[in-house]
Formats: C-alpha cells, sequence, structure tokens
C-alpha cells in the first residue's frame, strides 16, 4: 500500500495527463483522463508542488475546508500586465466575493444573497419560461440555426439582466466582453492576451460603476438598486458593488450559457434521454443535475492553504495551492454508479458542478431553474430537437462550453 508520503511525490505521469485536462482541447472527451486519475493517481503533486485532487470524497472535502481558501493562484500570471491595466484589475480582485476569505467574504456575500434565495428564484419562473419559450420560437424559424447565439446566450443574459437592472440595450455587448474579461482570473491565458482580457474587465467594471451612479439618481425596483443602497449605508464598499455587478453578469452571460449549451449538447446525442423527458417532464429536475453533473460549466476549482495543514493524506505548508478538478469528482465511480453513462432518471444526490462550501455556487438555484424551463419549454411545446451539424467547443482552460451549436427544432 502507498504511503502518504508515497501519495504525495510528484508523479510525471499524472502531470502531463492533468495538463491534457488543462488544455482542454476543443475536439476531446476528457473523461478518459478522469478514469485514467481514480484508477492512478488520484491524489498527486505536480513539480511546482501544487496538489491535484480528483476523487468526489477528496474534492467535496478540500471545497468546505477553512483552512484552505482563496489566494493569489488566479492572479499570480498577471505580475507582466502594465499598470494602467493591472492596478484597476487587482484594485478589485482584492473585493471581489469570488476571490475572498471570511470574514470579508461573509459580509460581502450577505446582501447580495438575499436575492438568490429559492423563495425570490421561484419568483423569477414565470418570467424564465416565457423568455425561453420566445427564444425557442425563434430558434424554430430558423432551421440549423445556433443554439448557442440564438437560445442560450441572450437567455442567461436576460435572467441576470433584469435581476440587475440591465438594459435590454447593453446586454449583447456585455456578453460579447464577458468570455474575454474572465481570461483575467485564467492563470493559463496566454500572456500576449492578458492585455485584450484586462481592458475587457476594466470595460465592464466602467459600465457598472456608470450605472451604479444612475440608480442612484434614478432608483428602481431592481438588484443593483439595492446594491446601490448597501453602499450608501456602508454595507458595502462600492468597488465590491461594482465587481459583484460584473461578476453576477458573467455569470449569465457565460457560465449559464455554458451549462444550457453542454445540456443541449448531450441530450442531442442522447435522444433516448430526450424522450425520456418528453415522456415524463416530472423527471426534469433530476435531468438538471445529470447534465449539470456530466460536463459542468467550471472544470476545476483551486485553493490556497492559509495554514499549515494536512488534505487528502498530503501535508501542505501555507501558501500551497489545491487544485480539485470538478468535473473528475463528479464521474468518480466511488460515488456514481457507471459514471460515464447518461442517465436523466438518475437519483444519487448532487455533484460538485456548483462547489462547496462557503464558496457553494450563488446563483446554484438561479441556474438550475433556467436550466429546467428551458427544458420544460423544449420537451412539451416543440415536437423534435435534432442537431444540424457539428458542434463546436470554445477553446479554454477551465471554463467549459460551446461557441457553435447547430440544431433543427421542429414546432
Amino acid at each position: 500500500m502507498d504511503t502518504l508520503h508515497d501519495q504525495a511525490i510528484p508523479d510525471d505521469q499524472a502531470e502531463l495527463v492533468f495538463f491534457r485536462i488543462l488544455q482542454n482541447p476543443v475536439d476531446e472527451d476528457p473523461a478518459e483522463h478522469y478514469r485514467w486519475l481514480h484508477e492512478n493517481a488520484p491524489v498527486f503533486c505536480t513539480e511546482t508542488g501544487m496538489v491535484v485532487l480528483s476523487r468526489y470524497a477528496d474534492v467535496d472535502a478540500a471545497l468546505r475546508d477553512r483552512r484552505l481558501g482563496r489566494g493569489e493562484e488566479s492572479v499570480q500570471h498577471l505580475t507582466n500586465l502594465p499598470p494602467d491595466l493591472l492596478e484597476p484589475v487587482m484594485a478589485r480582485w482584492k473585493r471581489t466575493m469570488v476571490f475572498a476569505n471570511p470574514p470579508l467574504h461573509t459580509r460581502m456575500r450577505r446582501p447580495i444573497a438575499s436575492a438568490f434565495t429559492p423563495y425570490h428564484v421561484e419568483q423569477l419562473r414565470k418570467t424564465v419560461r416565457d423568455t425561453a419559450r420566445r427564444l425557442l420560437e425563434g430558434l424554430a424559424d430558423r432551421p440549423g440555426g445556433d443554439f448557442v447565439r440564438t437560445v442560450a446566450s441572450p437567455l442567461g443574459s436576460a435572467v441576470v439582466g433584469d435581476m440587475l437592472g440591465v438594459p435590454e440595450r447593453d446586454r449583447a455587448e456585455l456578453a460579447r466582453l464577458s468570455p474575454e474579461s474572465m481570461k483575467v482570473f485564467d492563470p493559463l491565458t496566454a500572456a500576449d492576451d492578458l492585455p485584450a482580457a484586462a481592458a475587457a474587465e476594466i470595460r465592464m467594471a466602467d459600465y457598472f460603476a456608470e450605472l451604479l451612479a444612475e440608480r442612484r439618481r434614478e432608483p428602481r425596483d431592481d438588484m443593483l438598486t439595492r446594491l446601490a443602497a448597501a453602499a450608501s449605508d456602508g454595507t458595502l464598499e462600492e468597488v465590491e458593488v461594482v465587481a459583484a455587478s460584473a461578476n453576477l453578469m458573467n455569470a449569465g452571460s457565460d457560465t449559464a450559457v455554458n451549462l444550457m449549451s453542454n445540456s443541449m449538447a448531450i441530450l442531442l446525442s442522447h435522444p433516448d434521454q430526450l424522450a425520456l423527458l418528453r415522456e415524463d417532464p416530472g423527471r426534469i429536475p433530476r435531468a438538471v443535475e445529470e447534465l449539470a453533473r456530466l460536463d459542468p460549466p467550471l472544470n476545476l476549482n483551486p485553493r490556497t492553504a492559509l495554514t499549515p495543514c494536512t488534505v487528502a493524506g498530503v501535508e501542505l505548508t501555507a501558501g500551497q495551492i489545491v487544485i480539485g478538478i470538478q468535473g473528475a469528482a463528479n464521474r468518480d465511480p466511488e460515488r456514481f454508479t457507471d459514471p460515464d453513462r447518461v442517465d436523466v432518471t438518475r437519483d444519487e444526490g448532487p455533484s460538485l458542478s456548483f462547489g462547496g462550501g462557503v464558496h457553494f455556487c450563488l446563483g446554484a438555484h438561479l441556474g438550475r431553474l433556467v436550466l429546467a424551463e428551458l427544458l420544460a419549454c423544449l420537451v412539451t411545446d416543440f415536437s423534435a430537437v435534432e442537431p444540424a451539424g457539428p458542434a463546436r467547443r470554445r477553446p479554454g482552460h477551465n471554463l467549459r462550453g460551446l461557441s457553435h451549436l447547430p440544431v433543427n427544432l421542429r414546432r
């Protein structure tokens, strides 16, 4: 049996497999790499000292471990940016809920989380259903139309845009900026691409700073107005409101779009599972969990050791990085029966697609509702949907999504 020390030594073959996952080739399914890690190196150290986890139990425990938090693992690669780009990005990063630890994280999350309770999200159901139906109607008029551009992207932007109070005329531009701006926090973004990514992040922040000022002058019944009030009474700092608004828009314009597009691609390649949903739409809640499990929008979830500690049998020093591969954890055969099989009736509990611990995805309830209502419209209001050509997966390292998904949708 391997000792704990043996499990932590650098493993050249495991590192090659891990970096293949990081490269995320657009024409490759990472499932075989997940299987290799489960069987050969579920816990290992890279040459640089990062600890990589792929088992469900280990990744879940790491996400919940308060000794692990957010450090500078997401911004170490930005040091070569010119000061006019680096300084504003870093100023917001330090006040961004996604990258903060308690107690700062707790203070920032509380006023924002109130809009994402199951009760408040449920109030959006009819609006989401109506919007999904309208967008699908438009796709039905375009044989061979692109599901990503015609349905998923405008639906994600509309839902979060409505919540925040973003004018409809501005949403397409924000949806364009969002994927570019999120590259700032991807450590594998090429150095030559970082200036454009930072400029996109700054443009989004400037936009929300201007909209925040407008809501102070003319309050409305929207989330940004409520966040403006929180900034005015000192609950939040203005930079925190701006960063939170941009992050929420990113979630709608990018992460939610990936969830919808990945799910549709799975169903198109497994028409028997789509038929099960048509036969009984009551299966949709379980289907949402299964589709999110199989191809999560975020594949990796890094943490930094805030203090010396032991994780998955490995002794860590403060500052050492731990990377949980959520996609692999979701395919762990010790957690899910026949984990590579698509089964929309599966009932084996939640996956880790929405993270865990204090950084559990704020929009998890909303993401599930949007996908559920989209699927409900698809199987009850339309007679058939079929692929109309090859899908194109978007390039990236942590984000998994599609740039093009042509379909034929029939009423």
